[in-house]
């Protein structure tokens, strides 16, 4: 009987001790995730705080002043650029601003990545719109008359002159893809998917 009950008080302090230690690190892994919620609560928190301001009639800005505009910073209006015209964006805050669909054309001229259609080139921000073919024109004419109704102009760009040349496609798929999101641009401003 002695060796049993030996045994048993062996057994019951080994369950004992691992219990201790899982609950243990349980509840330090529970308050590892606890912290890092209440986190990412506070940080999503901080950044819907940001107040945007309409911008002032006659903002002419160089394209390197027009990037702070760019929606990260609360008190300044979001501007973008179309055609060397600046655009107060800031009515669709939620596309232009910090996490918005089209948050990367905040701050700069996106004339050449609109008759592109295309928001994922940088090379396309701030360039030069004169190679462009004459598809891409009638695409960037459907942004300008979108652009015009849909947001005040606020300014210019004074330094159109000055910025890097119109990234051409050269190369077979290069071009074709280039051609392919013009017509996709085209046929969605006919189904009136752009708006």
């Amino acid at each position: 009987p002695a060796p049993v009950r030996s045994r048993a008080r062996v057994r019951a302090t080994v369950v004992m001790f691992f219990t201790f230690w899982f609950q243990f690190f349980a509840a330090i892994i529970a308050a590892g995730l606890l912290y890092g919620a209440i986190y990412i609560l506070m940080q999503d928190k901080a950044e819907k705080h940001i107040q945007h301001v309409a911008a002032e009639r006659d903002t002419n800005l160089t394209t390197a002043e027009l990037a702070a505009y760019d929606g990260r910073t609360s008190g300044r209006p979001i501007l973008v650029s179309l055609c060397g015209k600046i655009y107060d964006v800031m009515s669709s805050a939620a596309l232009y601003g910090k996490g918005g669909q089209y948050n990367s054309f905040a701050g700069k001229d996106i004339t050449v990545a609109c008759a592109k259609f295309n928001k994922t080139s940088d090379a396309y921000f701030n360039a030069q719109w004169t190679g462009l073919t004459k598809p891409e024109r009638e695409l960037l004419a459907k942004w300008e008359d979108l652009f015009a109704k849909k947001y005040p102009e606020v300014g210019k760009v004074t330094d159109v002159d000055n910025m890097a040349p119109c990234p051409q496609s050269n190369e077979g798929i290069a071009m074709q893809a280039d051609a392919y999101s013009t017509t996709l641009g085209m046929d969605l401003f006919a189904k009136k998917h752009i708006s």
